[in-house]
């Protein structure tokens, strides 16, 4: 492998820090130390299967006007491929300087639509919102029966303004026999059930009061013979607790994530102990998505060298905490549209 550089561009904001590091210093550094240890734990897994790479490990700084001096800096330039930066801002300021669109820019953490940026070497690793709509909806679409109603609660709040786009139509192109109605109040969803077969409950909201009094209306109606519930909603309720709420089994909460964490997996167990070794602390979400794109990329790089971007679409990627698989766009790059399905049993999400 003739270049095995790789230039990690991330926001430790070290020119922050004033003399004695501080608890808030480490605050503000730790999204980019935890994706740091990861990713340097993950080459040196692959450095025993002799992949070697020459890590460069960039400030990004947390500053756009610094990110566009990057775009030509020595040590990113010449890189086969670039990590980062993290935020939007970033990526856009640092993508617009950095003149060599044959080499990869990889968008590590940023939700972003791709699409905003404009960047043809720009990959995506964390799915879109649009994405997880229109993955659950082909789900959903999937778990329909005649006699069935699929219900889309639509809150009016910004979360299921955003998540709800094009949501009945992707159901309805994914199954065109399914019977769907949009609901935009618990009183109207509450005269909309049927007793036929499963009314299918899509929650585009994940605030919390909302999901409360969704929950409370479906408790209601659980008690009266007949009415059959599956729930499905925004993956942000994920971070919701439901342990007041008894019959959460019952309605099967089922979700689309990106974070697939496994923790009795034993190769979970293994890098969870190698991280641990390393630098004496939990792996966080970060530590995770940092091994995974350093073996994913790693590989690549070593088994095809420059020609690597032309796999992107083709090799799939299983990780341990997400999993890859990308399409490319001509104007916006590569996007990864891989997810996993959670469904919430025995007071915890467990993957499906």
């Amino acid at each position: 492998m003739k270049n095995n550089r790789i230039a990690l561009l991330l926001p430790f904001e070290l020119s922050g820090i004033a003399g004695t590091i501080t608890k808030e210093d480490v605050e503000r550094s730790s999204l980019a130390l935890d994706f740091y240890q990861g990713f340097q734990l993950g080459l040196d897994k692959i450095a025993k299967e002799g992949a070697l790479f020459d890590l460069q490990v960039i400030d990004s700084r947390d500053n756009v006007a610094y990110n566009a001096t990057l775009g030509t800096a020595v040590n990113v330039k010449d890189a086969v491929l670039v990590v980062g930066p993290v935020y939007p801002r970033e990526i856009k300021s640092f993508g617009q300087t950095f003149a060599n669109k044959n080499v990869l820019q990889v968008s590590p953490l940023a939700a972003t639509m791709a699409s905003e940026f404009s960047l043809p070497n720009l990959v995506s690793i964390t799915p879109s919102i649009r994405t997880h709509s229109e993955t659950l909806a082909k789900y959903v679409a999937d778990q329909y029966y005649t006699g069935d109603q699929i219900l889309v609660y639509d809150a009016g709040d910004d979360e299921s303004k955003q998540f709800l786009v094009n949501f009945v139509s992707e159901i309805s192109k994914a199954n065109a026999q399914a019977k769907v109605k949009t609901v935009y109040n618990l009183a109207e969803l509450d005269n909309s059930l049927v007793l036929t077969g499963s009314n299918h409950i899509v929650s585009g909201t994940a605030n919390k009061n909302l999901v409360k009094a969704l929950l409370d209306k479906m408790d209601e109606r659980f008690l009266n013979p007949g009415n059959q519930f599956k729930l499905y909603g925004h993956p942000n309720m994920a971070k919701l607790s439901y342990e007041n709420f008894e019959n959460m089994d019952f309605y099967g909460l089922t979700i689309t994530s990106s974070n697939l964490v496994n923790e009795s997996d034993s190769d979970t167990r293994k890098f969870i102990g190698n991280y641990k070794s390393a630098y004496k602390v939990d792996p966080s979400e970060f530590s995770y998505k940092g091994y995974d794109a350093a073996l994913y990329f790693g590989r690549l790089i070593h088994k095809y060298g420059v020609d690597y971007v032309s796999r992107m679409t083709q090799d799939k990627f299983s990780g341990l905490n997400s999993d890859y698989k990308f399409e490319f766009y001509p104007k916006w790059g590569y996007a990864n549209r891989a997810l996993g399905m959670m469904v919430y049993h025995n007071k915890k999400f467990e993957r499906k």
